[in-house]
């Protein structure tokens, strides 16, 4: 079910319904999109977008300067002003991946710093301008403002190919992905690598460029953010691990605490790399993902017709003695360097199959831990993170994700 071959006979993940249908999502984009040949389509210009080198370089110079206002707003409120670090990410979330995927700044970060300054000062010391930005990113909400947020993204879509159609020839377009999927298989197109499939050579419709880009938000933002929070719970309960991660940073960076990091150096943080990943194994964002056959097939010994629902059980596979070493154990070396060392020897042989971050599958997430990392570095290079109550559980619910409901924090200057 979850190989990443494309003639698996799982390639459909949930049934469409009338939810879907009623937010867009049927036939358009990747995560729920049903119709294979659509999903196919699709499918490759959001991977081309996501992994070309111009729009890695240019989503991690958009995360340092995020950073650097978010940062800004900390250092305002002060080192012993308590924060709920989930809130503040969440947001940092949605605006980087809304920036990333459609070239707009919505200001999330911005609104939410105002709103706490509000409170605390309990009076409404914004401009007008102040204040209508902070009702827009207010108004991005998905579930409750759904009508403004897809009105605004068709809107969105419209003027930016209205902005290229009017760009000299001669003039170097962003790279987001809504220029990449705008110019996809036109005179303008940003993307070098072509492809021979005739069912892959037409421009892209209006509707297909906003489930792709609905997708992009929908599965760049709490997953992030959460995970961010998990990995924070756990590095302030294991220190010893906090300082290896330090001293790859060190290691990398250098002493300048000012340089900000290049998609080179995240290539060689391979213990932070180590570190998200054992975090997810063990607080995993994703509980099950679901798979439809395509044809019959025979599953624990029982013979399944066309068509069946499937769940498989993340959270209890990732934590399975049969398939990982002192499986209740969280040991970022599990994931470091693996192949120098013959302690993990189940890690070696199951984990292609066992660790299915992201989805898992045909069906896995083409994002990729960038963002995890860069914020990573961008915490703990400089600060140091207190945790409020440090007795204190993970807090967080279960639903179709694990979400962290509250993590209380203090950050303040890092000491060396």
């Amino acid at each position: 079910m979850n190989i990443s071959s494309t003639k698996s006979k799982y390639p459909i993940r949930l049934p469409n319904s009338e939810g879907f249908v009623e937010y867009g999502f049927d036939g358009v984009g990747v995560a729920f999109n049903n119709d294979l040949q659509s999903w196919k389509y699709n499918r490759q210009f959001f991977s081309q977008a996501m992994m070309s080198p111009s729009f890695n370089y240019q989503a991690l110079k958009w995360t340092n300067e995020l950073w650097n206002e978010m940062e800004s707003y900390w250092n305002n409120l002060g080192e012993d002003h308590e924060l709920d670090l989930i809130k503040w990410l969440r947001r940092f979330a949605n605006e980087m991946i809304f920036r990333i995927s459609t070239g707009v700044k919505n200001d999330a970060i911005a609104s939410y710093y105002n709103i706490i300054i509000l409170n605390n000062n309990n009076n409404n010391s914004l401009n007008e301008k102040e204040n209508v930005k902070l009702k827009e990113s207010y108004d991005f909400k998905l579930l409750k403002n759904k009508d403004y947020l897809f009105s605004k993204l068709y809107t969105i879509v419209k003027e930016r190919r209205i902005e290229i159609e009017n760009s000299p020839l001669d003039q170097p377009l962003r790279h987001d992905m809504l220029t990449s999927f705008i110019t996809a298989n036109t005179p303008r197109d940003i993307n070098v690598v072509k492809q021979a499939d005739s069912d892959l050579l037409r421009p892209m419709t209006d509707k297909e460029i906003f489930g792709n880009i609905l997708d992009t938000m929908l599965g760049g933002t709490d997953t992030t953010a959460n995970l961010i929070c998990f990995v924070v719970y756990y590095l302030e309960h294991y220190p010893e691990i906090k300082k290896r991660l330090r001293h790859e940073f060190d290691t990398v960076l250098g002493e300048d605490l000012t340089r900000p990091i290049t998609y080179k150096d995240l290539d060689k943080l391979e213990y932070c790399d180590a570190i998200i990943k054992e975090v997810f194994r063990c607080s995993p964002i994703f509980i099950i993902n679901g798979r439809i056959n395509s044809q019959s097939d025979k599953v624990g010994g029982y013979d399944w017709p066309e068509g069946t629902q499937f769940q498989m059980l993340f959270s209890a596979i990732i934590k399975h003695k049969d398939y990982w070493t002192e499986h209740e154990k969280f040991d970022p070396d599990r994931f470091y360097r693996v192949e120098e060392s013959d302690k993990y020897l189940l890690e070696k042989k199951n984990m292609k199959t066992t660790f299915p971050m992201f989805g898992g599958g045909i069906r896995i997430c083409p994002k990729r831990i960038i963002e995890l990392k860069c914020l990573l570095f961008l915490i703990y290079r400089k600060y140091d993170i207190e945790l409020v109550d440090m007795n204190s559980p993970l807090k967080y619910k279960r639903d179709f994700l694990n979400l962290c409901k509250e993590l209380i924090v203090k950050i303040k200057p890092r000491k060396f």
